[in-house]
């Protein structure tokens, strides 16, 4: 699988207010990235998914406020965004 992680610039934002402890003293960057890479590796993605594009940092709610803890990813073939996807991060 070649898929390139990408962040937006709100994402990384989000993740400027967390440290370590937030996430079982893991880096946020290297939490949030590894939770994306255990989704890509576990749920079957839209044929030609190349990039994985963090939308919004570790977050509850969004546009359903009951939803847990999740990172809100795009799921893209080249700048074509295929799917939206929820990582929930069990936090």
């Amino acid at each position: 699988m070649s898929i390139v992680i990408k962040w937006t610039v709100t994402a990384l934002q989000d993740i400027a207010q967390f440290v370590a402890a937030d996430f079982g003293n893991v880096d946020p960057k290297e939490y949030h990235e590894a939770k994306v890479l255990e989704y890509l590796y576990t749920h079957q993605l839209p044929v030609g998914t190349n990039i994985a594009r963090i939308r919004r940092g570790a977050h509850k709610g969004g546009s359903d406020p009951r939803r847990p803890d999740h990172i809100t990813l795009s799921l893209q073939r080249g700048g074509h965004k295929l799917q939206t996807a929820h990582v929930y991060t069990g936090r």
